[in-house]
């Protein structure tokens, strides 16, 4: 029987979906391993600057990349011609090149302007900053494009073997770096910068190695008409920015560098959350895309409850043990006393859990082939959510930052449902009843803990985990641990 379960988990991992999950645990632990790296070797305020100068860097990826990945490359997809779709490849790189050159040069003669929208806790030129920023967006959109040719041509082993280079690259790097004594904030933004041309170096290699040699006609550049239909796709990007990467820049500019730093620590805890709906999401978009080709919205819509449920069960208890072990385990993992963070957690929690909980809808609205208004709907949402993180930290700070994102993927959220429900979807993504038992069981338990805590008030990170965290483990069992076993757990036994 051991040996069976061990050959099933074995296969498991050799397929395309259990590689999927490794490539979510590697992405999501990497941070976990970065993070405390950088913030004990320079410092919570350096290691704050360093997450602002990479926030920067991603705002621009969509801007320079123009969309081109989505509206050339995926035009490719199940196409047989390796020739012709690698010379699209080459083709969308090389104009990729040229806009960002030219936004590197605009950024070189506004530095001093571009500059003050960010708080670093380091001394350097602003021309050279504006230059590393520029070179470090080429590199993660020629990364992202060569992933998304991977994709498009259904090379999906590919693809996550890329992200697994790039990752593990960057971590031998910042390792040695770190023996070596020689880490700084610009040595590690430039070793991310290696990293990611490293990979991009071996896959073109490899591909051109690979080429056939069958004459084929010449190449044309694409259509203008390909290229504007791309835009869409770059608005959505930057909206995507906005809310997930785009708060640190306001974090950092109202409250300085080491605020940064916590911020980011409470976003990492939270990835936990994302994690754990991945592979859930990851199973239910094939699965919703055949119940809508049949017409069967009935079963479309108890497929996505059953999934949407089990996220329920397994998030909310995640959340609650992240908000009450938020101020030890932040202080951990970027060297600093954080303090009151429980609130920031709690707030962008639920942020986490409104965006995940609506996956349900957003892709009911996909499959019914409503992506534009998609787009539309998130640029929006999104972008009024940053709009309010902007206005509301000089008021609340942190907290009104964190409310701004929470707003944000609120509307969202609401906004999916509204169009899903008119496409056909007819309801909820979850179980009201069992929801409802799950947040009651927690919010109880979180009430307990924290009035307990607050008057033993434990002495030291290790007690205050010890205290909070056995408490917790505990009464979960007390509480809802027969349901929860017969319930939520027996639902993992049909993914497949």
């Amino acid at each position: 029987m051991i040996l069976r379960s061990i050959g099933s988990v074995t296969t498991f991992f050799k397929s395309d979906l259990g590689i999927r999950f490794v490539a979510e645990a590697a992405a999501r632990g990497s941070g976990f391993v970065i993070t405390p790296l950088l913030a004990w070797s320079l410092g919570a305020a350096v290691f704050g600057s360093y997450t602002q100068v990479l926030a920067f860097s991603f705002a621009l990826v969509p801007v320079v990349s123009a969309g081109i990945g989505y509206s050339v490359i995926r035009r490719l997809a199940g196409s047989k011609d390796d020739n012709r779709s690698r010379a699209t490849l080459y083709v969308a790189a090389a104009m990729i090149s040229l806009i960002c050159a030219g936004f590197g040069a605009l950024l070189c003669v506004f530095s001093s302007e571009v500059a003050t929208f960010l708080s670093l806790d380091v001394g350097t030129s602003e021309t050279n900053l504006m230059i590393l920023v520029a070179v470090l967006s080429w590199l993660a959109a020629l990364e992202a494009l060569v992933q998304e040719y991977l994709r498009a041509m259904q090379k999906v082993r590919q693809s996550l073997y890329v992200q697994f280079a790039s990752i593990a690259v960057h971590i031998a790097t910042l390792l040695v770096a770190a023996y070596l004594g020689a880490l700084s904030i610009w040595l590690a933004v430039v070793l991310l910068g290696i990293s990611k041309l490293v990979v991009i170096f071996i896959l073109i290699v490899v591909m051109v190695f690979c080429q056939k040699e069958e004459i084929e006609s010449p190449y044309s550049l694409p259509a203008i008409g390909t290229l504007l239909a791309g835009i869409p796709f770059m608005l959505a990007g930057l909206a995507e920015w906005a809310s997930n990467l785009g708060d640190r820049l306001v974090v950092g500019r109202y409250l300085g560098p080491e605020f940064v730093a916590q911020y980011v620590a409470a976003v990492m805890l939270l990835s936990t959350i994302v994690a754990l709906g991945a592979p859930l999401w990851w199973l239910l978009f094939p699965e919703m895309v055949k119940y809508t080709k049949l017409s069967d919205w009935k079963g479309c819509k108890e497929r996505v409850q059953e999934r949407t449920t089990l996220f329920v069960e397994l998030s909310i208890p995640t959340l609650c043990l992240l908000s009450l072990l938020a101020d030890p385990l932040i202080s951990l993992l970027v060297n600093t006393q954080a303090t009151g963070m429980t609130p920031v957690v709690v707030i962008l929690g639920l942020a986490v859990l409104t965006n995940q909980i609506s996956t349900g809808w957003e892709y009911f609205v996909i499959a019914m082939s409503s992506g534009k208004q998609l787009v539309s709907v998130t640029v929006c949402c999104l972008a009024s959510g940053f709009l309010v993180a902007v206005l509301a930290a000089p008021i609340w700070g942190i907290l009104g930052v964190a409310s701004g994102i929470l707003i944000g993927k609120s509307l969202l959220a609401g906004s999916l449902a509204y169009i899903a429900n008119r496409a056909g979807f007819g309801g909820g993504v979850w179980k009201k009843n069992q929801a409802i038992v799950v947040l009651c069981a927690n919010s109880m338990i979180f009430i307990v803990i924290s009035i307990t805590t607050f008057f033993v008030s434990p002495v030291g990170l290790f007690y205050e985990l010890l205290l909070s965290g056995g408490m917790f483990l505990f009464l979960q069992m007390v509480a809802y641990g027969a349901y929860f076993r017969l319930g939520g757990i027996s639902q993992l036994q049909t993914l497949q």
